[in-house]
Order: C-alpha cells, then sequence, then structure tokens
C-alpha cells in the first residue's frame, strides 16, 4: 500500500509539511520523500519514527492507521481455542464455538479478552442475567 496519499492526509491536517518533519526528526528530506513513494512494508523505523514524532504519535499507532491489520476469526478444533483462549471442556467449546461463529457473522469481532469473558460467564453465570433471561423467553436458562 502507498503511503503517500494517507501521510500528506495526517500532515496536512496538522499544517505540517514533510520538510518540517525533516527538521523535527533529523531526517533528511530526500529519505521521507522517497519512502513515502514506497510501500509502508519497506519504511525503516527511522522513517516511521520521524512522521510518529511529528505527528505527535506513538509509531505503533501510526503504523495502524496505515496499514490496518485485518480481522481474522481464529478458531482452532484440535487444540480447542477460539482467539488462542483454551477451553479445557469440549463441550463447553463447542458451546462457546457456536456462539462466537454465529455472532461474527452478525459482525461482531471478538478479541481474546471477550472469549475469556464469555468463558468466564460459563463457569460463574450471573443470576441477574438469567432471570433476565427467563422473563424474556418465558423458560428457565440453566446455564451448566
Amino acid at each position: 500500500m502507498q503511503a503517500q496519499p494517507v501521510i500528506l492526509g495526517l500532515l496536512n491536517n496538522q499544517n505540517i509539511s514533510v520538510r518540517e518533519v525533516s527538521e523535527i526528526s533529523k531526517v533528511p528530506f530526500s529519505t521521507l520523500n522517497n519512502a513515502m513513494k514506497k510501500p509502508i512494508e519497506t519504511w525503516s523505523i527511522r522513517v516511521l519514527n520521524a512522521f510518529a514524532l511529528a505527528l505527535n504519535q506513538a509509531p505503533s499507532k501510526l503504523l495502524e492507521i496505515l496499514q490496518p491489520n485485518g480481522y481474522e476469526l481464529r478458531i482452532d478444533n484440535d487444540a480447542q481455542t477460539i482467539q488462542g483462549v483454551y477451553i479445557p471442556d469440549k463441550v463447553l467449546f463447542t458451546q462457546i464455538r457456536f456462539v462466537v461463529e454465529n455472532q461474527h457473522l452478525e459482525g461482531w469481532k471478538p478479541d481474546k479478552k471477550d472469549i475469556e469473558y464469555l468463558l468466564d460467564r460459563a463457569y460463574n453465570p450471573d443470576p441477574e442475567l438469567d432471570d433476565a433471561i427467563d422473563k424474556l423467553v418465558g423458560d428457565k436458562v440453566d446455564a451448566r
């Protein structure tokens, strides 16, 4: 991905020129200018740090803006993991996997903390939440 349109937009929003980035960071203008014409993957840490410094951003945050990560739902049936969270009980793993996959189809992008929360709720159900669900569906919920 060419970084030039994105980085120029960020600099423009802050009223900063590439020449000013060079002065602030002590990285030669030609180095910055050449880097902007190339894919982000080829940038040196020095170049990324120069732009991050001028934009008052953490380099990792700037990299995320310039090169957003794609989301990936990682389920390993053999290892019984979802997003890297091991679920020791096979039946519980299957149930949580079903919920996660269905909600993922609806647009949910769970991360490791979300899966850890689901696992915790499965082992430690919330009686108030169970009562609220009972009222909604008219059935007694058995979380175990």
